[in-house]
């Protein structure tokens, strides 16, 4: 019997974890590629740590080889279109050939069409982006050390992240921390009273969670330092700040952009994808509607839901639906009737900076230090590879007695 060809297209948490979940006879009888534009696995809530200085970036991407097998292969690549007539991949040096198609290409940051948004602001979706926020950090306390000019340096010490949800929650925290206590004792010459850092959201910050949580979140990062401006909309970005709706100009020379995603576009030559607000809409076994044997799943796929609206784009769906498309792809192998699937909402964590974070765990509320206890190890254990387990957790505890490292990059 030829041996089947199953190709992953994307190897963040739903196609990894697609791949972990296939039978072991699966991998065993057939031809496992996976095709990614990066050699890793990122590990992407851990983002804003490396941001703000608490995590080198190595630490939160795993080698894609050192997680498959090595009878896997493995392409470097980006997909141009498929065709799912033909049952090929078009990459821009090749031509790869599937009987059974996982699409996991996952999302980019969504800028809702707001002028000079994507132009002037800085985003947090992939490990280059932290990297260069982190940098960008550094240089400007760096430049505003050195000028005499007050207002010039002020206006250096202004930050605005455009988001009120996990990331840019998270992203504030890490932030707070590194400005007003590693910089605080490194840039002596700087009155830290001069350092703004603001969130703009058009609602509550953290949405997802419940009144109580929101509130801690609120008066814990008021309390760092970090000033809040909710239910309000940015109309506009300019190279020096933020217009809002009302036509207030906050003036600022760093923004961060963390309001939003959309799914990584996907072309299909013989057009059988039905897209919805630019995800792939899927049955309730996650296969692609208007094709066969492809499946879709993560921030590109559209899942029927009650009201439409489909799945929250989060690590935590896409890698349940990588867990339910792996073992169904068994199935229909063996040419049995695929299981539907079923989110489970396994909880919510934010972190709010060191030693502090909320958890709404199955009806269990948590905040502070346990929160973030509890944030930490769940996070830690969701690695593929011990040794990257051990590396987050060393540098955790180094963390907890020395200041951040600053290392320009």
């Amino acid at each position: 019997m030829d041996r089947k060809r199953i190709v992953i297209v994307g190897a963040g948490f739903g196609g990894i974890y697609t791949y972990q979940s296939l039978p072991r006879w699966v991998k065993a009888s057939c031809d496992v590629t996976i095709i990614d534009r990066r050699n890793h696995f990122l590990f992407t809530p851990l983002l804003p740590e490396v941001a703000g200085a608490s995590l080198d970036q190595h630490s939160i991407v795993e080698p894609i080889r050192d997680i498959v097998d090595a009878s896997v292969t493995f392409i470097r690549s980006t997909v141009v279109s498929v065709n799912t007539d033909n049952h090929t991949i078009e990459l821009p040096d090749r031509t790869v050939s599937y009987d059974i198609l996982v699409l996991a290409l996952g999302s980019t940051t969504h800028f809702f069409g707001t002028p000079g948004a994507e132009s002037y602001a800085y985003v947090l979706k992939d490990l280059d982006d932290a990297v260069v926020l982190k940098n960008r950090f550094i240089d400007v306390f760096d430049e505003a050390a050195r000028t005499d000019d007050p207002d010039r340096r002020r206006e250096l010490l202004r930050f605005i992240i455009v988001g009120g949800g996990p990331t840019g929650v998270e992203l504030a925290g890490e932030a707070a921390d590194l400005f007003f206590h590693t910089f605080a004792d490194q840039f002596t010459k700087i009155n830290m009273d001069e350092v703004s850092l603001t969130i703009v959201n058009s609602g509550e910050i953290l949405s997802m969670f419940d009144d109580r949580s929101r509130s801690y979140a609120s008066a814990k990062l008021t309390k760092a330092k970090v000033n809040l401006l909710t239910g309000i909309r940015v109309s506009s970005v300019t190279e020096h700040g933020v217009v809002l709706d009302d036509g207030t100009l906050i003036p600022a020379e760093t923004i961060i952009w963390t309001a939003g995603v959309s799914a990584n576009a996907l072309t299909c030559s013989c057009g059988s994808f039905d897209i919805d607000r630019g995800r792939i809409k899927v049955t309730d076994t996650l296969e692609a509607i208007g094709t066969q044997d492809v499946f879709a799943i993560g921030d590109m796929s559209l899942f029927p839901t009650a009201d439409g609206r489909g799945l929250p784009m989060t690590a935590q769906v896409a890698k349940q639906q990588g867990q339910k498309v792996g073992k169904n792809i068994g199935k229909l192998l063996k040419g049995e009737s695929l299981e539907p699937f079923r989110y489970r909402e396994k909880g919510l964590l934010a972190s709010l900076g060191s030693f502090d974070a909320i958890a709404e765990l199955r009806g269990l509320r948590l905040r502070g230090f346990v929160a973030w206890f509890l944030w930490r190890t769940i996070y830690l254990f969701n690695f593929a590879s011990w040794k990257k387990r051990f590396k987050i957790m060393a540098d955790w505890t180094v963390n907890l007695f020395s200041r951040r490292d600053t290392t320009r990059l």
